[in-house]
């Protein structure tokens, strides 16, 4: 007889904590390894005009982490997490700082993270967008939802 581990509220915030805890130590496959093969990320857009960065996959995940890691430092710790029915809330707060220049971004955003066998499925983040993607532009990352990796939102998730 086998048994399968149920995710509770316990389980579910300790593999969002190990996410950012990985982030913060520069361990992207520590993040990696918390990731569904096929998640689905979305990160709002900058105005409404833009769609917003969508990424599928944790190949693509790997690609955008391993871009931002290459220009900048970061850490992000979950102030505050609810689960119920499945489904992880969480506001967090986190820093960059550009390798290069010090130049700094602080903050906090809402996560909604949804699980599968014990690892994450589909992540989506509300951001300050358009002071995200100033801070982007400013260290030189490319602009992100216009990255090879990243596809435009079609409603078919």
């Amino acid at each position: 007889m086998s048994y399968k581990m149920l995710l509770n509220s316990l389980t579910a915030k300790a593999i969002v904590d190990e996410a950012h805890r990985a982030w913060g130590a520069g361990d992207i496959e520590g993040v990696l390894r918390t990731y569904a093969d096929d998640i689905w990320f979305q990160r709002n857009a900058v105005d409404a005009s833009s769609a917003p960065l969508v990424i599928v996959g944790r190949a693509a995940m790997g690609v955008f982490l391993r871009d931002v890691l290459s220009k900048a430092t970061g850490m992000a710790v979950v102030d505050d997490f609810q689960f119920h029915a499945g489904i992880g809330r969480s506001r967090v707060s986190y820093f960059l700082k550009d390798r290069k220049t010090g130049q700094g971004l602080s903050g906090t955003y809402r996560q909604i993270v949804i699980f599968r066998d014990m690892q994450i499925s589909r992540m989506e983040q509300f951001h300050d967008a358009a002071r995200l993607t100033a801070f982007f532009k400013l260290i030189e990352v490319p602009p992100l939802a216009h990255s090879a990796f990243a596809t435009p939102d079609r409603g078919t998730n």
